[in-house]
């Protein structure tokens, strides 16, 4: 079946009362580049894909209140007219489950729990290669994409080796970028082949993790590019002048560089975006970031030494973040060692999943990212302390999304 060529709003809508299974689903799709709905009621799975026209959607079986078999049948006239699919996804005996899901009309039917060889092996040929130019800016009011989620490493990781760097997309065009670590590069080159002239890149700090990608930056070639920089201001950094050491290459024809400083306080960076700034707990002058950007708040944070709740709080710098972060929509903190081995980061300004899940909890966050893992980590420790932060998150508040940045991954507000 060759892959549907509709204009969609996204390419999946997962349809699953199954929290854990479907945001499983949900981060191996995002992680290829594909962007993602998902639906908990079934119910409105019809009107939603009528609305939205995703390539393929995900049902499962076992859902409260209806079959998944009726929303599949009453699903594929309307999606498969559009050249989409539709596929069924159960945890009862294949055996007897896919036969009848391709008699209501799938394409195909996965088994749960979910496999990432699996998932990969049975979507990817009906999706077809994610869309490079809607990863940047989507029809949903804000996209968040993770270019670079933590130190630099030397080999291979799901959860990636690309250091700090995000960009937030508006449906107007507007680009704003986040720190420009070794991810900008991965950014920048997307943005080669962009239609877009602008973008704001805005720095918290000056440490290498978070600069380092600006040099050879292939932005600063591309014809009649406006790159707007911002960072705090720091006595021992001259912005600008680093600026043009970075680009010492040479700009290409018709590109401008603008630059400016922050200091703690409000900027009004266009119509649609207002930006608050504040000064972490991290060595050297360092800012915290809050984006209003359509009506969602963004905050991030990725050099951030908070207190632990047993400890008495003389800089007050919890209550600062946690006023500065209340109601986030999404909040990127922190959360750069496991908490038994805090003792030994103490004093260079980071913290553990512990103390950001405890900031997002008293701030209202609606989903935490957790941000900056130590490098040294293996794939398998950052698996365990992502479940153990997603254990004590459904414990203590249902409702709050949270998972371990990784490269790659895209947020839709």
């Amino acid at each position: 079946m060759p892959p549907p060529t509709i204009e969609s709003e996204y390419d999946v809508l997962i349809v699953d009362d199954d929290p854990l299974q479907a945001a499983f689903l949900d981060q191996a799709l995002r992680l290829e580049g594909y962007v993602t709905r998902h639906l908990v009621d079934g119910s409105h799975a019809l009107d939603e894909a009528r609305r939205a026209k995703p390539r393929l959607v995900v049902v499962d079986i076992v859902m409260p209140g209806i079959d998944g078999l009726r929303v599949c049948q009453a699903l594929v006239p309307d999606v498969s007219a559009r050249g989409g699919a539709v596929v069924v996804a159960s945890g009862k005996p294949r055996a007897v489950e896919e036969p009848r899901a391709l008699k209501a009309g799938a394409v195909a039917y996965l088994q749960k729990p979910f496999s990432v060889p699996e998932v990969l092996a049975v979507l990817q040929p009906l999706l077809g290669k994610p869309d490079g130019g809607r990863r940047l800016l989507s029809s949903s009011s804000v996209r968040v994409q993770i270019w670079g989620s933590r130190s630099a490493g030397e080999s291979g990781s799901a959860f990636g080796t690309r250091s700090c760097s995000i960009s937030v997309g508006l449906r107007t065009g507007e680009l704003y970028l986040l720190d420009a670590g070794t991810g900008l590069q991965a950014c920048a080159a997307a943005l080669m082949s962009h239609p877009i002239e602008t973008a704001t890149l805005l720095l918290t700090h000056y440490h290498p993790g978070h600069v380092e990608g600006l040099f050879g930056l292939p932005l600063v070639r591309k014809p009649k590019f406006v790159l707007r920089v911002a960072g705090p201001a720091d006595i021992g950094v001259d912005l600008r002048g680093f600026l043009a050491k970075a680009f010492e290459s040479g700009q290409g024809p018709g590109v401008a560089v603008q630059a400016w400083t922050l200091d703690e306080g409000r900027y009004e960076l266009s119509d649609n975006v207002v930006l608050h700034t504040l000064y972490a707990n991290h060595p050297t002058t360092t800012l915290a970031f809050a984006l209003t950007v359509a009506g969602k708040k963004i905050v991030y944070c990725p050099d951030s030494e908070l207190t632990k709740a047993s400890e008495v709080d003389l800089s007050n710098t919890f209550e600062r973040l946690r006023s500065f972060a209340l109601g986030a929509d999404l909040l990127i903190h922190d959360a750069h060692s496991a908490p038994a081995d805090l003792p030994r980061f103490r004093g260079q300004g980071h913290s553990s999943w512990e103390e950001a899940l405890r900031l997002a909890l008293e701030a209202g966050v609606r989903h935490l990212s957790l941000f900056h893992l130590a490098a040294s980590y293996s794939d398998a420790k950052a698996s365990a302390l992502e479940t153990a932060a997603r254990q004590k998150a459904s414990q203590e508040r249902p409702s709050l999304r949270c998972d371990l940045a990784r490269d790659g991954a895209m947020i839709d507000l």
